[in-house]
């Protein structure tokens, strides 16, 4: 290579110099794989490999189908704004329009925490609770139309599989130990994990699929395309079969406790009872019989939004993901409620907070609490013993003020957050809470379930081609492949002993559906 100046090739050099220093301080920051994992992280580039099937000729008629109803709703939207607005994907300008027209009660309904942060969303969901409004201003009403016509997210899911598909499969979707400080997995590009799961049924998918490629009307196009979105991966071999866990986190967090209290929750599930209606039971102090279908509905609701700390924000956040809403009153009575029949949750987040904070308090000494165990190496990291064995990590442990959600000041350990700080900012922390880091290890340990299920399955031989939080798909016209894998699922390994695990049985469809 030649230098125009001979400052480049010095410069290279300290470059590179520079790459390789880099690369080995990393390296001494991380821990080395177990084998475990070196064979988990194997299958992930194995299925990466082999690729998401794809219904080329569906992915392109929709991108296309979904471009001129994008256009059509761009050229509403500057109209409707007077030009402030472009396209439907300017969300500043979106917000700076759309919120001033809001009442504060419409803007509550957009409240979202993420990681203990409120933060306001305006997505799908979001904006059908303010549709739902009588009151919502017309012009705001006729903008959210136009962005659900929109439908940005879809939009960009379907050029994925229209322009990274190679001869009909999308690679490289998976990325293992991804999420944050569960070490889960997470998804690239088409993303499965984020694909709306309130899909149609065969035949309405196939119905509504037939109308895209013959670019017919559909009803409420980027809705309809959201929900297609699972129809677009679509069998090779003319089936697709998948198993997924029951109420995984509900049942894995009551074994993680590994209290008396946690005990009676498992036992709800290995008597084959409905944990909802149990909890309406315990919360509203009726029978079995006599729970009403909303008490039902209520009762699913906290044990989802509840279990690990949330509060009066958090129950309300997760109705309306049911397309229920909770006044502050009602809230606050099923939170109490709720609290008063779980006293094992109460009682595992102030034993998960004892033990971080005596890890943080005394390096290298081992604190366990329920099936885990915390403990940290002076400044670097605070570590979580799984019962696999495997490791969380959270980097730069140490005790500050800080103020929760709720506004209340406390002195705690606080540990380096994964996110990206803005420019300038100094990096993000986040407060050591124990319900938090209760959800985490819940959901790393059911996280593991699914991990050694994956490699059970591909060394039985079966053709992985995804894996969604806690559902395994296979493309296979044998019946048997499904059983074996729903058998494979249900095979709990010697470290989960005593956790009662059921599945959904097998599904089958030529294309991933319900």
């Amino acid at each position: 290579m030649k230098y125009k100046y001979p400052e480049d090739r010095d410069l290279m050099e300290h470059y590179n110099i520079l790459d390789v220093e880099v690369m080995r301080a990393l390296a001494k920051q991380c821990r080395e794989l177990t084998d475990e994992e070196w064979a988990e992280y194997h299958l992930t580039c194995k299925i990466n490999e082999r690729g998401l099937p794809i219904d080329t000729e569906f992915a392109d008629q929709a991108i296309g189908y979904a471009n001129e109803v994008a256009d059509d709703a761009n050229t509403h939207i500057e109209r409707l704004t007077g030009g402030k607005m472009t396209k439907h994907t300017q969300r500043k300008a979106r917000d700076a329009w759309l919120f001033p027209k809001l009442k504060p009660h419409q803007m509550k309904l957009l409240e979202v925490y993420k990681n203990d942060i409120k933060k306001t969303s305006l997505d799908y969901d979001h904006r059908q609770y303010l549709l739902a409004c009588e009151d919502l201003d017309a012009d705001a009403r006729e903008l959210l139309e136009y962005l659900d016509n929109a439908g940005s997210s879809s939009l960009k899911k379907f050029s994925v599989a229209h322009h990274q598909n190679v001869k009909g499969r999308v690679h490289n979707t998976f990325r293992f130990n991804g999420a944050g400080q569960t070490g889960r997995f997470s998804g690239m590009g088409l993303q499965p994990h984020n694909i709306r799961r309130d899909v149609f049924s065969h035949n309405e998918a196939e119905a509504l699929i037939a109308d895209v490629i013959d670019q017919r009307e559909v009803p409420t196009p980027a809705s309809t395309l959201a929900r297609l979105m699972r129809s677009v991966i679509k069998s090779k071999t003319g089936q697709m079969q998948w198993v997924d866990y029951s109420s995984i986190e509900a049942r894995m967090s009551a074994w993680l406790s590994n209290c008396d209290a946690g005990e009676d929750v498992l036992d709800i599930f290995r008597g084959g009872h409905d944990i909802y209606k149990i909890a309406a039971v315990d919360m509203f102090g009726v029978s079995v019989d006599e729970v009403s279908d909303d008490q039902r509905q209520q009762g699913k609701i906290c044990v989802l939004a509840l279990g690990y700390a949330g509060g009066v924000a958090a129950l309300q956040s997760m109705a309306k993901n049911y397309g229920a809403a909770f006044d502050d009153t009602l809230a606050a009575n099923l939170v109490k409620l709720w609290r008063t029949s779980n006293k094992w949750a109460t009682y595992i987040w102030g034993e998960y907070q004892r033990a971080i904070d005596d890890a943080v308090r005394e390096p290298f000494t081992e604190c366990p609490v329920g099936r885990v165990t915390y403990f940290s190496d002076n400044d670097n990291y605070l570590w979580c013993r799984l019962p696999s064995g495997r490791l969380l990590s959270y980097p730069r442990p140490y005790f500050e003020e800080y103020f929760t959600p709720w506004d209340e000041q406390r002195v705690g350990p606080t540990y380096q957050s994964h996110f990206k700080p803005a420019a300038g900012d100094p990096p993000l922390r986040n407060f050591a809470r124990g319900a938090l880091l209760f959800q985490h290890s819940t959901q790393a340990a059911a996280a593991d379930l699914l991990r050694l299920a994956l490699v059970k399955a591909d060394a039985a031989g079966l053709n992985i081609v995804l894996h969604c939080h806690d559902e395994i798909v296979i493309d296979s016209p044998d019946p048997a492949d499904g059983d074996l894998l729903n058998e494979i699922m249900l095979d709990m390994p010697d470290w989960a002993e005593g956790l009662p695990v059921t599945t959904g049985g097998v599904a089958r469809g030529k294309r991933w559906g319900k």
